[in-house]
């Protein structure tokens, strides 16, 4: 009999976790921590630690992944599983509603069937699973930067090659939602759930350290976010990471443009200013 298992990859208590695990607790779920105690080597980790773990597993086991320091689990098990067979594929992936930076995002990352996905959340079936990360790295060319970037390459080789039959895309985020200022979501909370265009997520990602004090108090779990005071410094910490090691160079393109342009206004206004005061000089 196939068994479920909800993973992540931790290699310490941090954010959100402490709060996750006792949701994964409550719902008599154990919570399957990879690489707690190893030293964090990049988000490409995530995906080798995976792997070990997929090989010690039936095929037709069910894997739930989140990323363990900003998710919550706002459902039950059964809901999630019954919304993954609804979907009648091998691999659910989680999509984010890039809004307005979009721009930016897509310099960096690939849309996959028109949408931009995140490889934080995702649920599927375990044999599927693991020959899916197996032949992501099973090249030498994979991204050390981002584990995303590597499935975005590999998801759309497997789109033009016709072989994307198995892979689902949660567009409508019944399973997941990421949520962060980079996206245009719009999502309202009741009764301990979230509901975005008609549709309750069980999961929520705050992607980019997204405060979500409001849903945990909301929920009752206010007593185990016992990381909220370093939040803010682990939110700045996240962010100028980000912003320096996946996406620059893009990044550091807007801010040189940013700097010249400003540069040239100032030099203008100095051209002006040096105008009106020639036109004040008289010769006697």
């Amino acid at each position: 009999m196939s068994k479920t298992h909800m993973v992540t990859v931790a290699t310490h208590s941090e954010r959100y976790l402490p709060i996750l695990e006792q949701q994964a607790k409550d719902k008599g779920i154990n919570l399957i921590k990879l690489g707690y105690g190893k030293k964090y080597e990049g988000h490409y980790m995530k995906d080798k630690e995976m792997i070990g773990f997929l090989k010690t597993i039936d095929d037709d086991d069910l894997v739930i992944f989140v990323d363990g320091f900003d998710t919550l689990f706002l459902a039950d098990l059964q809901e999630a599983k019954e919304k993954f067979d609804s979907y009648g594929g091998d691999l659910l992936l989680s999509v984010e509603n890039i809004g307005s930076l979009s721009f930016i995002h897509s310099a960096v990352f690939e849309r996959v069937d028109g949408m931009y996905i995140n490889a934080g959340l995702y649920m599927g079936k375990a044999g599927f699973l693991l020959k899916f990360l197996e032949e992501i790295y099973s090249k030498d060319n994979w991204s050390k930067k981002s584990n995303q970037i590597n499935w975005c390459t590999y998801l759309n080789k497997l789109h033009r090659e016709g072989k994307f039959s198995g892979i689902r895309l949660d567009y409508n985020s019944d399973v997941f939602l990421n949520h962060s200022f980079t996206t245009s979501n719009y999502p309202t909370l009741h009764n301990k759930r979230i509901n975005i265009n008609g549709h309750s997520p069980c999961f929520i990602q705050g992607n980019g350290c997204e405060d979500m004090t409001y849903i945990i108090n909301d929920i009752g779990y206010e007593k185990f976010n016992v990381h909220k005071d370093d939040f803010f410094w682990k939110k700045v910490a996240y962010n100028l990471q980000a912003i320096f090691k996946v996406y620059n160079p893009i990044v550091s393109f807007y801010i040189y443009l940013v700097i010249l342009v400003t540069l040239l206004v100032i030099f203008l206004i100095i051209r002006l200013y040096r105008k009106k005061q020639d036109k004040h000089i008289y010769f006697g």
